[in-house]
Order: C-alpha cells, then sequence, then structure tokens
C-alpha cells in the first residue's frame, strides 16, 4: 500500500513578512559599519552611498588628497582716474617670469627718487631736519634702508647691486622724477647688465603724526609695513606720455614679491597700489617703486622690513632663501654708511 505525499510545510506569513526586511537592514548596517571603516568615522553622504556597494566594489580605502597651500591673495587698489581696460587687464596678468639676477656684472640698481624722506625720529635716530619730516643725514633717512637693502642682496644673495644716493630734490621737489630717471638712464648706459630698477621710498601716514604706530611684531621685533606702487602711465589727463610702462610686466612683479612678503606673513604687505603716473617704470620691464614704512613708523622698524624685502626679491629671482629670513643687524646710530 502506498503512502500518500504530504504536501511541503511553508513557512507562516508573518515570518515572510519579517524575516526578508530584518536580513536586509543587517545586511545594510554591515556595509556601512564597512564603509566607514573604509571611509572614517564622520563619511560624506557620497561615501555613505558607495558603501552600499558590494564590498568587492570598493577597491581600495579611501585615502583623502592633500589641501593644497593656498596662495596669498594679493589686494589692488586702484586710483581715480585709471582706465576700465586696465582695470580689466589686472584680473588676466600671467605670473611674472622668473628674474635673472645671477652673474658678476651689475644687475640691480637701487635709487631714491625722494632721497631725504626721514622717519618718525626716535632717541636713537634723531636727526636735523632739512624740512618737515626730511632730512640730509643719510644714516637717518631713506637712504639708509636702500642701503641695508643693496648689502643684504650683495652679501646675502650674491647679486651684484648698484645703490645711487644722489640727491633728486633740489631745486623742486614736485620735479624730482625728472631728475631722477637721468640718473636711471646714466646707469643703464653705462651698465646695460642692470635688468631691476628698485626705486625706495617711505610714504606718507599724515603731515603731523604723534606716534609711531601701524607695524607689526616678527622675532620679537617691530617691523614696517610694505607696499608696492605701480604706474600705467596714462597719466592725469588720460593721453599718457610719449613713452609708455610695461605696465602688466612691472605689475606682475610687484605682485610676485607681494605674495612671497604675504606668505612670511600677511600683515607685512600692503595693498599694491596701482596709479595713473609713470614714475620712471617705462627704463625697464623689472621697475619697482617700493613704499618702505611711512612717517609714522620709526626707521629701526623699516630696517627690519628690509630683511623679508631682500628675501622677496631674491625669491623672485628663482635663489632659494629658504624661508623668512634671520633678522640682521642694522646700522648704528650716529656712523656714517657713506663716504662724503
Amino acid at each position: 500500500m502506498m503512502r500518500k505525499k504530504l504536501p511541503p510545510l511553508r513557512p507562516k506569513r508573518a515570518g515572510r513578512i519579517f524575516g526578508l526586511p530584518l536580513l536586509a537592514l543587517c545586511c545594510t548596517a554591515a556595509l556601512l559599519l564597512q564603509g566607514r571603516a573604509y571611509y572614517g568615522e564622520e563619511p560624506a553622504l557620497y561615501h555613505r552611498l558607495a558603501s552600499l556597494q558590494l564590498p568587492l566594489l570598493y577597491g581600495l580605502p579611501y585615502v583623502p588628497p592633500p589641501t593644497p597651500e593656498p596662495t596669498p591673495s594679493v589686494g589692488v587698489d586702484i586710483a581715480a582716474g585709471v582706465s576700465e581696460g586696465i582695470r580689466v587687464e589686472l584680473l588676466a596678468i600671467d605670473p611674472a617670469p622668473v628674474v635673472d639676477l645671477t652673474g658678476t656684472a651689475p644687475r640691480v640698481l637701487i635709487y631714491h627718487t625722494h632721497t631725504t624722506e626721514a622717519y618718525f625720529p626716535t632717541k636713537g635716530y634723531s636727526y636735523t631736519q632739512s624740512s618737515a619730516w626730511r632730512t640730509r643725514e643719510n644714516d637717518k633717512n631713506i637712504v639708509a634702508v636702500g642701503e641695508k637693502l643693496a648689502t643684504l642682496l650683495r652679501d646675502k644673495y650674491g647679486i651684484c647691486v648698484l645703490h645711487d644716493i644722489t640727491n633728486h630734490e633740489p631745486p623742486k621737489l614736485a620735479t624730482s622724477y625728472s631728475r631722477s630717471v637721468k640718473t636711471m638712464e646714466k646707469y643703464r648706459e653705462q651698465y646695460p647688465s642692470i635688468t631691476m630698477y628698485i626705486d625706495v621710498h617711505r610714504d606718507a601716514y599724515g603731515s603731523n603724526p604723534t606716534e609711531n604706530k601701524d607695524y607689526i611684531v616678527m622675532n620679537g621685533q617691530e617691523v614696517a609695513r610694505l607696499m608696492f606702487v605701480v604706474g600705467t602711465g596714462e597719466g592725469a589727463t588720460g593721453t599718457g606720455y610719449g613713452e609708455m610702462p610695461d605696465f602688466a610686466a612691472n605689475y606682475a612683479l610687484a605682485k610676485r614679491i607681494t605674495e612671497s612678503l604675504a606668505a612670511v606673513n600677511p600683515g607685512l604687505v600692503r595693498n599694491i597700489r596701482v596709479k595713473t603716473g609713470r614714475y620712471n617704470q617705462h627704463i625697464s620691464s623689472q621697475c619697482l617703486l617700493v613704499e618702505v614704512g611711512h612717517n609714522a613708523n620709526t626707521l629701526e622698524q623699516a630696517l627690519n622690513a628690509v630683511d623679508y624685502l631682500a628675501a622677496a626679491i631674491a625669491q623672485s629671482a628663482g635663489l632659494d632663501t629658504g624661508g623668512a629670513p634671520a633678522p640682521s643687524p642694522s646700522p648704528t646710530p650716529g656712523k656714517p654708511l657713506f663716504a662724503p
């Protein structure tokens, strides 16, 4: 007698309803835990979604790329009268090419259109005024700043530098640039190897500041702030000069040096100032006008800033300066820097 086949046992409907979702929940939790192991404690949303893939699709654990060092932003102050075309061009100027300051022939000329500019007087650097905020004592005025810059570029960075200390102010301060350009042309003719011309000034904080301020402290020293002025050559009336400066090249070089300084300390520099004047920057495509502090700074603060300025100029020439420079000694107060 044959036995009758019994029908297969079927799970209860309730087991089917709750079993499958529970299994899916467990799998999802396992994959999310695996994703957390790959992507870190707090994975981003797209990493959480990626963790729902099968394990074989993971590949190597996610390693975030290193964050690049941001390029220090350089602000620009554009004076009234600068054309709209120049304003637009500022946005598209390419970085300055590497400057070649190597060799034994002179490569840099440092000079002063406003040669007697002086700083806030101190006990160590008091001076006899030739006029308001000016002195003819070259170890107490802007010439001392230019001499320290020349010495650092020459002795520390191996750059052949000439420093001219001609007083271009007499007979009238307002026409100083008409005389300093003749000095530049003389050196250009005598030394065709010169490519970089640096006009060193101090800015005017006000007609009668009563205290020295607007400086930063670096390496335990008070340091004046630096600013570059770039001329477009458009002139006050917009008609321009007969021989125009290479505005784009001069601006790109000033921008590169300013960025190097800002990388050391953003407070070390002020915004680049773009103005309609020419400032004799037609002589070369590497003309710099730098304001080393102002008359609310002391000469000590200005001299301290020169260490960083020299390093940034050397860096613009592709010379490895090894980061922020160590402060160097300033000239001894009262000791003449130059032969009469």
